[in-house]
């Protein structure tokens, strides 16, 4: 395949960053809302625990393991029987799923109880009742935003990423409209208590995940897709996705298992660590969707058609470009939320009940988190090229070594350094994720050489340490330092143009040092912003 394939990519998970954007930008507003009407007390916990559990599972159900497994095979079916049978094919897969998934609600449900207390252990038992209680309400989401994931790769397999990427920004707009609306209905007989205002929240999620599903349906629909419900076990096609995505579980899902261990093990802290591991959590995964996800998500289609047509020279240079993108993308976000953290953090979640004390404990375990989010982004590319090449039981194994990893780290961690030592944990689990990848890599994909990549890395981490010494200067220029001096419009003013600054300063360091995709980037803005 010749390089036209490489613009193509780009403009692909372009159309997908700037979705995800949106998402992302409308999730802060969310997460926001959430701290200002939660706080970080014990009934934020509760909130924070119960969503976690469908949350973190539609990972396993959803964004990784049902793609990476679900769209080769319909490649392939389609390649086989035409795009008739394909069709077919995709209805009763999708309806196999949910109904697989509506038997586990229902066990879970059964059993959120005791499932609950676990994930609770050593916190009185009221926050224990709560988190059931909340996890029982919102614990189907999960059904709908898998359903949703999987009507939504359909659209990319008909290369529509921008609806598909879109679908978060509604969730994030039903999750405030129906939280502030009931609220404000709720406090006309006088305050709500942080419980009822948690019960609330549990039902918002819940409306997010329905008008999520509503978005997406007419463009499925328009596309010719459909859901046959039912156990379709019988269909060999629906046997061949469901073992590819079987061993997948753990590799694709071995970063939620990680946070879901973290929580665990969080409630030993004190109140407010579980919200405080979430909205650190959250600030991490808005860089991760925002630049590794969208590689991931345009790069998975162009990555299996190579991997069947065995152009290895092609597929090489597909994933070498995706890993390098993410971490020109992904290193300076980090470095940026790791110095820029106890500014970000007070802009972000000083509000309301999240008092200035909670708000410098949420930036001192974003610091911990931002170390490993470029190795979390890398392997998640690697295992998507695994996945092209129809390798699922690798990632698997190398899976389950670092999540033992994880907990050995984390129990190490936890007692000197808290919630900053789980999300540490985390990250260094991630960095032997992806030592493993690449090596499973190596003798399965021919020709694959790491040089160029990480010859680009270091020029991206030599623009990051530039960028980063003017942050932390700018910092103590502009008194942010002591971010909870300035109401909120003054930190923006302060600390907004200082992001701009140092991204603008990075992008021309990272061209200046010659990082490729650096320098091919600002080829085109020169060409189209320059003159003629």
């Amino acid at each position: 395949m010749s390089e036209t394939h490489r613009p193509s990519l780009l403009r692909s998970a372009a159309v997908v960053s700037f979705m995800t954007l949106l998402s992302r930008l409308t999730g802060l507003a969310q997460t926001f809302f959430l701290s200002h009407v939660l706080g970080a007390g014990a009934a934020a916990d509760a909130y924070a625990i119960a969503f976690r559990l469908p949350n973190l599972l539609r990972r396993f159900t959803a964004e990784g393991t049902m793609t990476a497994a679900f769209l080769p095979t319909l490649s392939e079916a389609e390649a086989a029987e035409g795009e008739s049978a394909m069709k077919a094919v995709a209805a009763r897969f999708l309806g196999t799923l949910l109904a697989l998934l509506l038997l586990g609600v229902v066990l879970v449900l059964l059993f959120m109880g005791p499932l609950a207390g676990l994930l609770t252990l050593g916190r009185p038992s009221v926050q224990g009742e709560l988190t059931a209680r909340l996890g029982r309400i919102m614990f189907p989401y999960l059904a709908l935003v898998s359903l949703t994931a999987g009507f939504t790769g359909l659209l990319n397999l008909r290369h529509r990423f921008a609806l598909a990427a879109s679908v978060s920004v509604f969730w994030n707009l039903a999750f405030m409209a129906f939280g502030w609306t009931t609220l404000r209905v709720l406090e006309r007989g006088g305050s709500v208590p942080l419980e009822t205002v948690a019960v609330i929240c549990a039902f918002a999620v819940l409306a997010g995940g329905v008008l999520q599903l509503l978005v997406v349906l007419p463009a499925v629909r328009k596309e010719g897709f459909g859901l046959a419900f039912g156990l379709h076990l019988k269909d060999p096609w629906v046997r061949k996705a469901l073992k590819r995505m079987g061993p997948g579980l753990l590799a694709a899902g071995i970063y939620p298992i990680n946070a879901l261990i973290s929580t665990m093990l969080a409630s030993r802290l004190p109140n407010g660590a579980q919200i405080v591991l979430y909205n650190s959590g959250m600030m991490g995964e808005m860089v991760l969707g925002l630049f590794a996800m969208s590689l991931a998500t345009a790069g998975l289609p162009t990555l299996s058609r190579q991997a069947e047509a065995q152009d290895w020279p092609a597929l090489n240079r597909s994933l070498m470009q995706s890993m390098s993108t993410s971490a020109l993308l992904v290193l300076p976000a980090s470095v940026g939320l790791a110095v820029l953290a106890r500014p970000i953090c007070a802009l972000l979640f000083r509000t309301g009940a999240y008092t200035p004390a909670a708000a410098d404990w949420t930036a001192l375990t974003l610091v911990f988190q931002s170390l490993g989010l470029v190795f979390v982004a890398a392997q998640r590319l690697g295992n998507q090229a695994l996945y092209a090449l129809k390798d699922y039981r690798g990632p698997a194994t190398l899976a389950a070594g670092t999540l033992v990893l994880n907990v050995v780290l984390s129990l190490a961690l936890l007692q000197p350094l808290g919630t900053r030592g789980l999300a540490l944990a985390n990250g260094l689990a991630s960095l032997a994720g992806l030592l493993g990848v690449l090596l499973r890599l190596r003798p399965r994909l021919p020709g694959m050489d790491l040089r160029p990549l990480l010859n680009a890395t270091l020029r991206a981490l030599a623009a990051c340490l530039l960028m980063g010494l003017l942050a932390w200067g700018g910092t103590r220029l502009l008194s942010m330092d002591s971010p909870h001096g300035f109401i909120r419009w003054a930190l923006a003013a302060r600390l907004l143009p200082l992001v701009a600054f140092c991204a603008a300063i990075y992008g021309l360091a990272a061209a200046g040092f010659g990082h490729p995709e650096a320098r091919a980037l600002a080829s085109r803005i020169r060409q189209k912003f320059g003159p003629d």
